[in-house]
């Protein structure tokens, strides 16, 4: 672990530590890996993970006494999502992509199987596509969905149709979601051309937290002015989201 600063309670820094240790990779951990893993004695580890517990941030298993984290954890989750202190982290790097590509640009979130949009910026032309703060879409149309839910660990394809409206899916649009849904993972990137919007073509790559999806970030606006520049956007995008992860981290 880092050097003890003078600012900082080791006790409150100690117990972030222990849950940031838990991953997709490392979903459920047991006081002894955990304490080999921080560099922390076990009864340390063993007094964070039970304080936490005590306050809702991790759950133990009384049947295999490992912990995982918490619901309280879920009520934080959504209260950040819609903070100004996370949008206004955001919102910089949306506006450095837009005067890249000078499209709009927005950053979307999931909300169970649609997505949500958390932060936006106009793009600076005559032309522009508006989206609303707090606006839901569904999960199956659009880059924006796409790059979002390629990597759900929580839905599946079939789900996300399901979702949308569509009780029985026929298996050819489940096939035709999910073979989508792998481009995405290989490619690293959405496109899409009037999916949701025939006006409206969108990129969009994901933003990864530590291995998971956080959300993804999207430029998006009329096909004319987009589909001949679209090697130039993907790389705008995808270091966009590069550089929101990272800050959403630090």
């Amino acid at each position: 672990m880092a050097a003890p600063n003078a600012g900082h309670l080791q006790t409150v820094g100690r117990a972030l530590a222990v849950l940031r240790a838990f991953t997709h990779e490392n979903p459920t951990r047991g006081v002894s890996e955990l304490a080999r893993e921080l560099g922390l004695d076990k009864s340390q580890t063993q007094r964070a993970l039970a304080t936490l517990a005590a306050q809702g941030f991790t759950v133990l298993d009384p049947a295999t006494r490992r912990y995982s984290l918490g619901p309280a954890l879920v009520v934080l989750g959504h209260l950040a999502e819609h903070s100004e202190g996370v949008r206004h982290r955001i919102e910089p790097h949306l506006a450095a992509l837009s005067a890249v590509t000078g499209e709009s640009t927005v950053v979307c979130v999931p909300d169970g199987a649609r997505y949500r949009t958390v932060a936006a910026v106009d793009g600076p032309g005559m032309v522009r596509y508006n989206t609303a703060l707090g606006r839901t879409y569904p999960g199956h149309l659009g880059a924006t969905g796409h790059a979002i839910f390629a990597s759900s660990t929580v839905l599946d394809a079939r789900e996300i149709l399901v979702a949308a409206g569509d009780e029985d899916p026929p298996a050819v649009e489940v096939a035709a979601l999910q073979a989508r849904h792998d481009q995405v993972r290989s490619l690293g990137y959405a496109v899409s051309t009037g999916e949701f919007d025939e006006r409206v073509m969108a990129i969009s790559a994901p933003i990864l937290l530590e291995g998971a999806v956080f959300g993804s970030v999207t430029t998006l606006g009329p096909p004319q002015y987009m589909a001949d520049r679209s090697t130039e956007l993907i790389d705008a995008v995808r270091h966009a989201a590069s550089d929101i992860g990272a800050t959403l981290q630090s």
